[in-house]
């Protein structure tokens, strides 16, 4: 009687263990350990798009969006998005880096 209920709960431990949870802060952490004003714009990409980030350039050419989909159990699709704002002396600099609130929406 108690090996199912133990089963049971190795279950969930292990499906819940992999999950993403929305964490802000660790999502400024990581970005900011990967890419840096004053990086070029080519290298800031390769290393976003290395991570899974989709980035599209803006019809102004002043930024570039990058987001991220991950898929939470309790809080369904949630975006991670990052705006490599360019550098005004060079379009090919990064000169800031903005991190955008996560976005979840359940489905």
């Amino acid at each position: 009687m108690r090996i199912p209920a133990v089963l049971a709960v190795l279950a969930l431990a292990l499906s819940l263990g992999g999950c993403y949870t929305a964490n802000q802060g660790k999502l400024g952490n990581f970005v900011t350990s990967t890419i840096a004003p004053g990086m070029s714009l080519d290298e800031a990409l390769v290393r976003m798009r290395a991570e899974q980030f989709d980035c599209q350039s803006s019809s102004a050419g002043t930024l570039t969006a990058c987001t991220r989909t991950q898929y939470s159990l309790t809080r369904g699709e949630c975006l991670e998005r990052v705006d490599l704002v360019r550098s005004p002396s060079s379009v090919r600099i990064v000169g800031g880096i903005d991190i955008l609130a996560i976005k979840c929406s359940r489905k």
